[in-house]
């Protein structure tokens, strides 16, 4: 159970780190309301949103958006990402994340 909640943690901190990076990417391409599917950001949210169940990509794309616009840098992005999306999580076995690859 440990090592299940570890790998869950470690994949979810990676997932929001590259959103944060993605976001930086394609943030001009964002600001002139390119949509979000059409960017590097589409496999992220779709990895994001098996951690977070009730809500869906497009809703947690708005949300990091906002954050990542709001936000003054890296660690302060994951920080408030982090605390909104907590509530959300949950966490992904093995079998999910293999049949997911």
């Amino acid at each position: 159970m440990d090592q299940v909640l570890m790998r869950f943690e470690e994949d979810y901190d990676v997932v929001l780190e590259c959103i944060q990076e993605v976001y930086g990417l394609e943030g001009d391409n964002l600001r002139l309301g390119k949509d979000f599917r059409k960017t590097m950001a589409l496999p992220f949210m779709k990895m994001l949103e098996r951690h977070c169940g009730g809500i869906q990509m497009e809703n947690l794309h708005k949300v990091l958006w906002e954050v990542y616009q709001e936000s003054t840098g890296r660690k302060d992005f994951l920080e408030k990402a982090d605390i909104l999306l907590k509530s959300y999580c949950r966490e992904i076995s093995s079998s999910e994340q293999n049949a997911c690859v």
